[in-house]
Protein backbone atom coordinates (compact mmCIF):
# COMPACT_ATOMS: atom_id res chain seq x y z
CA UNK A 1 0.00 0.00 0.00
CA UNK A 2 1.48 3.42 -0.93
CA UNK A 3 2.03 6.15 1.63
CA UNK A 4 0.01 9.40 1.44
CA UNK A 5 1.17 11.62 -1.46
CA UNK A 6 2.69 14.25 0.86
CA UNK A 7 5.04 11.66 2.42
CA UNK A 8 8.63 11.15 1.26
CA UNK A 9 10.12 7.79 2.24
CA UNK A 10 13.25 5.75 1.56
CA UNK A 11 10.89 2.86 0.75
CA UNK A 12 7.88 4.00 -1.30
CA UNK A 13 5.26 1.65 0.11
CA UNK A 14 4.24 -0.10 3.31
CA UNK A 15 4.55 -3.72 2.15
CA UNK A 16 5.87 -5.42 5.30
CA UNK A 17 7.88 -7.87 3.21
CA UNK A 18 10.10 -4.91 2.26
CA UNK A 19 10.45 -3.67 5.84
CA UNK A 20 12.67 -6.15 7.67
CA UNK A 21 12.82 -4.59 11.12
CA UNK A 22 13.66 -5.82 14.60
CA UNK A 23 13.37 -4.53 18.14
CA UNK A 24 16.35 -3.95 20.41
CA UNK A 25 17.24 -5.18 23.86
CA UNK A 26 18.64 -3.00 26.64
CA UNK A 27 21.18 -0.46 25.31
CA UNK A 28 21.40 -2.23 21.94
CA UNK A 29 20.41 0.68 19.68
CA UNK A 30 23.97 1.15 18.39
CA UNK A 31 23.87 -2.34 16.89
CA UNK A 32 20.15 -2.85 16.19
CA UNK A 33 19.77 0.37 14.19
CA UNK A 34 22.64 -0.47 11.79
CA UNK A 35 21.17 -3.96 11.38
CA UNK A 36 17.80 -2.48 10.44
CA UNK A 37 19.46 -0.07 7.98
CA UNK A 38 21.42 -2.88 6.35
CA UNK A 39 18.31 -5.01 5.98
CA UNK A 40 16.52 -2.17 4.20
CA UNK A 41 19.45 -1.86 1.78
CA UNK A 42 20.21 -5.57 1.40
CA UNK A 43 16.98 -7.47 2.22
CA UNK A 44 18.35 -10.82 1.05
CA UNK A 45 21.00 -10.88 3.80
CA UNK A 46 18.72 -10.85 6.89
CA UNK A 47 21.31 -9.49 9.34
CA UNK A 48 20.33 -9.81 13.00
CA UNK A 49 21.19 -7.29 15.69
CA UNK A 50 22.75 -10.13 17.70
CA UNK A 51 25.24 -10.69 14.91
CA UNK A 52 26.32 -7.05 15.03
CA UNK A 53 26.57 -7.16 18.82
CA UNK A 54 28.96 -10.08 18.48
CA UNK A 55 30.96 -8.22 15.83
CA UNK A 56 31.20 -5.13 18.05
CA UNK A 57 32.93 -7.34 20.63
CA UNK A 58 34.40 -5.48 23.57
CA UNK A 59 33.10 -2.18 22.19
CA UNK A 60 29.58 -3.24 23.15
CA UNK A 61 29.13 -2.77 26.90
CA UNK A 62 25.50 -3.04 27.94
CA UNK A 63 26.07 -1.69 31.46
CA UNK A 64 27.93 1.34 30.10
CA UNK A 65 25.22 2.30 27.63
CA UNK A 66 25.95 0.11 24.61
CA UNK A 67 28.48 0.93 21.88
CA UNK A 68 30.24 4.23 21.02
CA UNK A 69 29.16 6.13 17.93
CA UNK A 70 32.17 5.30 15.70
CA UNK A 71 31.29 1.60 15.93
CA UNK A 72 28.07 2.32 14.01
CA UNK A 73 30.04 3.42 10.95
CA UNK A 74 32.49 0.53 11.30
CA UNK A 75 29.67 -2.03 11.39
CA UNK A 76 27.99 -0.52 8.34
CA UNK A 77 31.19 -0.49 6.30
CA UNK A 78 32.04 -4.03 7.42
CA UNK A 79 28.83 -5.16 5.69
CA UNK A 80 29.40 -3.25 2.46
CA UNK A 81 27.44 -0.05 3.07
CA UNK A 82 28.92 3.39 2.43
CA UNK A 83 28.84 5.98 5.20
CA UNK A 84 30.76 8.36 7.45
CA UNK A 85 30.52 9.63 11.04
CA UNK A 86 29.20 13.13 10.45
CA UNK A 87 27.70 16.05 12.34
CA UNK A 88 25.09 18.49 10.99
CA UNK A 89 24.81 20.80 14.00
CA UNK A 90 26.62 23.64 12.18
CA UNK A 91 24.66 23.60 8.92
CA UNK A 92 21.08 23.35 7.61
CA UNK A 93 20.47 19.78 8.73
CA UNK A 94 17.08 19.53 7.06
CA UNK A 95 18.53 20.15 3.60
CA UNK A 96 20.96 17.28 4.09
CA UNK A 97 18.46 14.85 5.60
CA UNK A 98 15.72 15.55 3.07
CA UNK A 99 18.15 15.23 0.18
CA UNK A 100 19.18 11.81 1.47
CA UNK A 101 15.61 10.61 1.95
CA UNK A 102 14.68 11.77 -1.55
CA UNK A 103 17.60 9.65 -2.80
CA UNK A 104 16.12 6.65 -0.91
CA UNK A 105 19.05 6.66 1.52
CA UNK A 106 18.19 5.79 5.15
CA UNK A 107 20.00 7.82 7.79
CA UNK A 108 21.06 6.72 11.26
CA UNK A 109 20.80 9.69 13.63
CA UNK A 110 21.49 10.13 17.34
CA UNK A 111 18.82 11.84 19.41
CA UNK A 112 19.25 13.78 22.66
CA UNK A 113 22.66 14.78 23.93
CA UNK A 114 25.32 13.37 26.21
CA UNK A 115 27.37 16.41 27.22
CA UNK A 116 30.88 16.59 28.65
CA UNK A 117 31.63 20.23 29.47
CA UNK A 118 31.07 22.31 26.32
CA UNK A 119 31.05 19.29 23.99
CA UNK A 120 28.28 16.96 22.93
CA UNK A 121 29.81 13.47 23.10
CA UNK A 122 27.47 11.14 21.23
CA UNK A 123 23.70 11.02 21.52
CA UNK A 124 21.58 9.14 24.01
CA UNK A 125 19.72 7.04 21.46
CA UNK A 126 20.32 5.85 17.88
CA UNK A 127 17.36 5.61 15.48
CA UNK A 128 16.82 5.26 11.73
CA UNK A 129 15.35 8.23 9.84
CA UNK A 130 13.14 6.97 7.02
CA UNK A 131 10.96 9.81 5.82
CA UNK A 132 9.42 13.25 6.13
CA UNK A 133 6.23 14.97 5.07
CA UNK A 134 5.48 18.11 3.17
CA UNK A 135 3.26 20.49 5.19
CA UNK A 136 -0.33 19.19 5.16
CA UNK A 137 -3.62 19.77 6.95
CA UNK A 138 -5.38 16.82 8.57
CA UNK A 139 -9.15 16.21 8.79
CA UNK A 140 -9.35 18.21 12.04
CA UNK A 141 -7.80 21.26 10.37
CA UNK A 142 -4.46 20.85 12.13
CA UNK A 143 -1.42 21.93 10.11
CA UNK A 144 1.30 19.26 10.26
CA UNK A 145 4.86 18.70 9.14
CA UNK A 146 6.43 15.43 10.26
CA UNK A 147 9.49 13.18 10.35
CA UNK A 148 9.19 9.39 10.41
CA UNK A 149 11.70 7.14 12.11
CA UNK A 150 12.27 3.52 13.02
CA UNK A 151 12.97 3.47 16.75
CA UNK A 152 13.96 -0.05 17.78
CA UNK A 153 13.18 0.72 21.44
CA UNK A 154 9.74 2.25 20.81
CA UNK A 155 6.94 -0.15 21.69
CA UNK A 156 3.71 1.54 22.84
CA UNK A 157 1.74 -0.80 25.10
CA UNK A 158 4.64 -3.24 24.98
CA UNK A 159 4.19 -3.96 21.26
CA UNK A 160 6.91 -3.26 18.67
CA UNK A 161 5.76 -3.00 15.07
CA UNK A 162 5.32 -0.75 12.08
CA UNK A 163 1.57 -0.57 12.63
CA UNK A 164 2.13 1.88 15.51
CA UNK A 165 2.67 4.65 12.94
CA UNK A 166 -0.57 4.08 11.04
CA UNK A 167 -3.03 6.94 11.66
CA UNK A 168 -6.27 8.13 10.05
CA UNK A 169 -5.21 11.62 8.94
CA UNK A 170 -7.88 12.23 6.29
CA UNK A 171 -10.87 11.35 8.47
CA UNK A 172 -12.29 8.54 6.35
CA UNK A 173 -12.16 6.05 9.23
CA UNK A 174 -9.30 4.03 7.72
CA UNK A 175 -5.73 4.48 9.07
CA UNK A 176 -3.19 5.50 6.43
CA UNK A 177 0.25 3.84 6.52
CA UNK A 178 3.30 5.96 7.38
CA UNK A 179 6.98 4.95 7.27
CA UNK A 180 8.64 3.55 10.38
CA UNK A 181 7.06 3.12 13.78
CA UNK A 182 7.34 6.59 15.33
CA UNK A 183 6.38 10.09 14.17
CA UNK A 184 7.89 13.38 15.32
CA UNK A 185 6.40 16.76 14.62
CA UNK A 186 9.02 18.87 12.86
CA UNK A 187 9.72 21.14 15.87
CA UNK A 188 10.01 18.18 18.23
CA UNK A 189 12.30 16.37 15.81
CA UNK A 190 14.67 19.34 15.44
CA UNK A 191 14.84 19.74 19.22
CA UNK A 192 15.54 16.03 19.73
CA UNK A 193 18.18 16.01 16.98
CA UNK A 194 20.34 18.73 18.52
CA UNK A 195 23.39 16.42 18.43
CA UNK A 196 23.53 16.62 14.62
CA UNK A 197 25.23 13.20 14.59
CA UNK A 198 24.33 11.18 11.51
CA UNK A 199 25.42 8.23 9.39
CA UNK A 200 23.95 8.22 5.85
CA UNK A 201 23.65 4.60 4.71
CA UNK A 202 24.44 4.18 1.00
CA UNK A 203 24.65 0.85 -0.86
CA UNK A 204 28.40 1.42 -1.43
CA UNK A 205 31.21 3.70 -0.29
CA UNK A 206 31.69 4.87 -3.87
CA UNK A 207 28.10 6.17 -4.02
CA UNK A 208 28.48 7.81 -0.62
CA UNK A 209 31.70 9.57 -1.57
CA UNK A 210 30.29 10.87 -4.85
CA UNK A 211 27.31 12.36 -2.99
CA UNK A 212 29.49 13.86 -0.26
CA UNK A 213 31.94 15.54 -2.62
CA UNK A 214 29.11 17.07 -4.63
CA UNK A 215 27.01 18.43 -1.76
CA UNK A 216 29.07 18.83 1.42
CA UNK A 217 32.35 20.12 2.71
CA UNK A 218 34.04 19.40 6.02
CA UNK A 219 34.48 22.48 8.19
CA UNK A 220 38.15 23.08 9.03
CA UNK A 221 39.56 21.90 12.35
CA UNK A 222 42.91 21.92 14.13
CA UNK A 223 45.30 19.21 12.95
CA UNK A 224 45.45 16.04 15.06
CA UNK A 225 43.06 17.35 17.74
CA UNK A 226 40.43 18.05 15.10
CA UNK A 227 40.96 14.64 13.53
CA UNK A 228 40.52 12.89 16.86
CA UNK A 229 37.39 14.91 17.58
CA UNK A 230 35.90 14.26 14.14
CA UNK A 231 36.72 10.56 14.05
CA UNK A 232 36.09 9.54 17.65
CA UNK A 233 33.91 12.06 19.50
CA UNK A 234 31.57 14.36 17.59
CA UNK A 235 31.84 13.29 13.96
CA UNK A 236 33.08 15.60 11.20
CA UNK A 237 31.28 18.93 11.11
CA UNK A 238 29.72 18.97 7.64
CA UNK A 239 28.40 21.99 5.74
CA UNK A 240 25.80 21.80 2.98
CA UNK A 241 26.96 23.50 -0.21
CA UNK A 242 24.10 22.42 -2.46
Amino acid sequence: MPFPPYVHSVVPESDEGRWLVQAQGENECGCTTPANALNLLFPDRRISKDQLIREAGIFFQRRLGGSPSPITGWLLKRHGAGTHFGNLSRTDKEKVLRDLIDRRVPVIIELWENRVGPLTIYGQHSVLLLGYSEPFTDAAGVRREEYYILDAAYAPGGRFGLETNNVDRDGDGVPEPFPGNRTFQRSDFLAAFSTGIYFPVFPSQLEHDAWYHQHLRTLPALPVVGWLRDQLLTGSYDEWVG
